[in-house]
């Protein structure tokens, strides 16, 4: 069994650079299903907010990957290892995700590490519902956003706040988004279970 992605052995040397490619190419993605009521709730308000664009969600788990991969990941290190370009360049990633229409070569610097990570995802969640899209905005107080946001969040990692990196990005990184103003991209990396959730936003006038 694959070592998982939060257990250092800090006596292993860093794999060589034909070991990383090499895991690089045997990672392997699942979809896995994610559901919950808390969640609902603030995609509800995501679309009522961002009435011409909306949103897209997913959840992915790697079945498949080598005690190379895992070095870097129980490290953080998934700007060196380029995580997000090998996964968004599988072909079961792209199949799962088909309507973002992810490119085929993807730049870097698209994804910025969040600073506090997951401690402060619901503030972000917030404002997205807050400010709004074009035309819309949330209706009632910024806390009861922020309430939903939080329960979202919770949703998401049941408050495993240690185990998730978040990397956001505000750009139209794919042909999905309408590159105006209104482009959010989350991505949650979760160490403990080797799984990558997916939420990107986007709205036009």
């Amino acid at each position: 069994m694959p070592r998982r992605w939060n257990e250092i052995d800090w006596d292993e040397d860093r794999p060589g650079q034909k070991k990383l490619v090499a895991s690089q190419k045997t990672l392997a993605w699942e979809r896995v299903p994610l559901s919950d009521p808390a969640l609902d709730r603030y995609l509800e308000q995501v679309a009522a907010t961002h009435v011409h664009g909306g949103y897209l969600i997913s959840r992915w788990r790697a079945v498949e990957y080598s005690d190379t991969t895992a070095w870097f990941m129980s490290r953080n290190r998934l700007d060196e290892y380029d995580l997000l370009r090998v996964f968004f360049s599988s072909k079961v990633v792209r199949k799962g995700l088909a309507e973002l229409q992810v490119p085929r070569k993807l730049k870097r610097g698209l994804f910025e590490e969040q600073w506090a990570g997951s401690l402060c995802l619901d503030g972000s969640l917030a404002g997205v519902i807050v400010d709004g899209g074009a035309y819309e905005a949330y209706k009632g107080p910024a806390r009861e956003a922020k309430a939903l946001a939080a329960a979202a969040v919770e949703a998401l990692t049941q408050n495993r706040f240690a185990d998730f990196r978040v990397d956001v990005s505000e750009v139209a990184w794919t042909p999905w988004f309408h590159d105006i103003a209104w482009d959010h991209t989350f991505v949650l990396t979760d160490f403990a279970n080797a799984e990558l959730t997916v939420l990107c936003i986007t709205d036009t006038d």
